[in-house]
């Protein structure tokens, strides 16, 4: 027999660990034998002998039931409503025994019994074993499930299933079950793993057309969340004319005019400002399957002299989900010291050089017809440059125009159709980091006309046109990337003349308005590509640190930045090394 003992030498404290069970035990015979039993309980035509001392010492439904004063404390039996009396059965051997067996058989009914009854152990036991049992065909339902009995924990995990197989679901027929209110919570989560926002609008005229009478007073709504600037307008313009219902179809047409391919252009108001609201709505959602694009930059094999460097023409694509770097359409031209930006669905390579020829030109990759194709060139070759997109506006910054580093900003609009300045920087600067957050240009680092490593950093605001000063990074870099990732810009790697490649990684947050290091990464690089996706930043390719005054090789490798853990990750490698490439998400 388990006990445990204390004595001192004036009293002994006795503990007994199994009295509980045997009580327990005790109290169930006797039920089972019907001895001391002092109410029934009647359940649909079933009849259940009880202890109300056991039943309301358990259950708070029946300790106000017996001693609240209430009718029935004074009836010898009394008739339960709203529950099965197999299920009651079950619960009543758990108040007796604590145990009760589960299964995908009972566990609903169970839960809504144990729920009225109070039974909050029972309802745990039934949440855990139902989280268990999630599957596309029956998540919705167990979603509405756990609403309705205000299972939180039940609720938050079939919603994170449903996210995280939201592409699965929009196929099961519960799908169409969810509410209008529903469908707008869903369709605005930025946890849907989707492989592109196509799939969110597909899903979203599905559910309207599965009863289109009833349901198209919800387009509005449901249309709202989708992030169109995403999707390819060939693309979404060809399923709204394949829609069965002639009224949706035509109040798709007009409301999404704004996207149509085939609509007339009017001139664009150059430089347009844009909502908080655009700006989110213009970025991949934060678990959407995201791919990097490494395109072009130079590569310089071992052993090669510094003039040994080929630029490439060469396109691979990284998924981020599965990890595997795949080949895609290569540039119409090599290049590297480009830059580029992402609009409507498509990626713009700007400028770069080859051979020390400098560009003016632009590529534009067409994700649906899988190539690359001519855009409107630059009012100047340029080289060594930034440039980012704000909504639908690309801007071009800096870098080297002709023979000089230039201070030139230009842009260029889709619906404009043409490049043209808008700005001048501040400060004169080439192979700088750029980025854009918030709908503010950030550059930082780079090289002045004096031909010396930069630590200056400064942001420019394409509405008021201006420019302001940033605090100074801690360390000159040159040829350093830049990314935003939660917020925050990190300035990767770099070089300048003391240190070679650099391997430290800056920090600024804007509402702390200073620079501050994280880990450094595992290897030095110059000339390197960085994106963020996922909550994390990806570091690619570049150069290393030259031995011996021999040429540096270009890197092949990648690594990756977690904040949480402020730790990097080797992630294996690309086909091709390459330097001075450019990244784009998509």
């Amino acid at each position: 027999m388990a006990c445990s003992v204390a004595a001192d030498d004036e009293k002994l404290h006795f503990s007994s660990r199994d009295h509980a069970d045997a009580l327990l035990s005790k109290l169930d015979r006797l039920r089972v034998c019907n001895e001391f039993c002092d109410v029934r309980l009647k359940i649909g035509r079933e009849l259940f002998d009880c202890h109300r001392v056991v039943l309301s010492a358990c259950s708070p439904y029946f300790h106000v039931m017996f001693a609240g004063g209430m009718s029935e404390m004074r009836k010898n039996e009394v008739e339960i409503h709203g529950v099965d009396g197999s299920v009651f059965s079950l619960l009543l051997d758990f108040i007796y025994t604590g145990e009760v067996d589960v299964t995908s058989g009972n566990a609903q009914e169970l839960l809504a019994a144990a729920d009225m009854l109070e039974l909050s152990q029972v309802v745990q036991a039934c949440c855990n074993f139902l989280k268990t049992q999630l599957h596309p065909s029956n998540c919705i339902g167990m979603y509405k499930f756990a609403k309705t009995f205000a299972c939180e924990e039940l609720r938050k995990a079939s919603e994170s299933y449903l996210f995280s197989h939201f592409t699965d679901i929009v196929q099961e027929e519960e799908f169409y079950d969810l509410s209008s209110e529903e469908m707008v919570h869903i369709l605005s989560s930025e946890d849907l793993r989707i492989e592109t926002e196509f799939q969110v609008f597909h899903a979203a005229v599905d559910w309207i057309t599965h009863n289109a009478a009833n349901r198209r007073r919800y387009l509005v709504q449901l249309m709202e969340p989708i992030r169109f600037p995403l999707i390819q307008p060939k693309l979404l313009f060809n399923h709204i004319q394949q829609c069965t219902d002639l009224s949706l179809r035509v109040a798709l047409g007009m409301l999404l005019a704004e996207y149509n391919p085939d609509r007339k252009l009017q001139p664009a108001r150059p430089g347009r400002s844009l909502s908080k609201k655009t700006l989110v709505q213009v970025k991949p959602r934060t678990c959407a399957r995201k791919h990097l694009y490494m395109i072009g930059g130079y590569m310089r094999l071992s052993g090669g002299r510094w003039s040994d460097m080929k630029s490439l023409d060469v396109v691979e694509r990284f998924d981020s989900f599965s990890q595997v770097w795949s080949y895609m359409p290569s540039l119409q031209y090599p290049r590297s010291s480009h830059a580029i930006a992402v609009v409507e669905g498509s990626i713009y390579v700007v400028g770069g050089e080859s051979d020390s020829l400098i560009y003016d030109s632009v590529e534009k990759y067409d994700l649906v017809g899988n190539q690359w194709v001519e855009a409107p060139s630059l009012t100047v070759p340029r080289c060594g440059h930034g440039a980012c997109s704000i909504g639908q506006v690309i801007y071009a910054v800096g870098g080297w125009i002709g023979s000089e580093i230039g201070k030139t900003v230009e842009c260029y609009d889709p619906d404009f159709g043409q490049w043209y300045q808008v700005a001048k920087m501040e400060t004169p600067r080439s192979s700088f980091g750029c980025a854009e957050m918030d709908g503010i240009i950030y550059c930082v680092g780079g090289i002045s006309d004096l031909n010396t490593e930069l630590k200056t950093a400064e942001c420019f605001d394409p509405v008021t046109k201006d420019w302001s000063p940033l605090p100074d990074m801690k360390y000159r870099r040159a040829y350093a990337a830049l990314a935003i990732l939660n917020g925050s810009l990190y300035a990767v790697g770099g070089w300048n003349d003391r240190k070679d490649a650099l391997n430290t990684v800056e920090r600024y947050a804007p509402h702390e308005k200073k620079w501050s290091l994280v880990t450094p990464m595992l290897t030095p690089r110059a000339g390197a590509s960085v994106a963020a996706i996922n909550g994390l930043l990806y570091v690619i390719g570049g150069r290393t640190t030259s031995k011996e005054h021999t040429a540096p090789i270009t890197l092949d490798t990648v690594e990756c930045y977690d904040p949480e853990t402020n730790s990097w990750i080797q992630l294996g490698s690309m086909t091709y090394g390459r330097c001075e490439g450019a990244v784009a998400v998509m």
